[in-house]
């Protein structure tokens, strides 16, 4: 978990590139039939790779948007 925390901490967006990153994600939108249940895991924060998994399916992307916002959120739930 401590490698994680510093991953995260690393990775997270400056309070400018934040800003960006909240704005383009506010036009994003669920699409209908999405499942109720997903897990993601960071396997690469820096490069993007980011594993995805809805009812036994599993699939991996790259998005680096993505895996700064993930990043982020943990490293601010964790400072909670």
């Amino acid at each position: 978990m401590g490698t994680a925390v510093g991953l995260a901490a690393m990775a997270a967006p400056s309070a400018a590139n934040a800003a960006t990153v909240d704005q383009a994600s506010d036009r994003v939108q669920v699409p209908r039939g999405a499942a109720s249940s997903m897990a993601a895991f960071v396997s690469d924060v820096h490069r993007g790779e980011v594993t995805l998994m809805v009812d036994g399916d599993e699939v991996t992307v790259t998005d680096k948007q993505l895996a700064a916002r993930l990043a982020h959120a943990f490293h601010h739930a964790t400072r909670a």
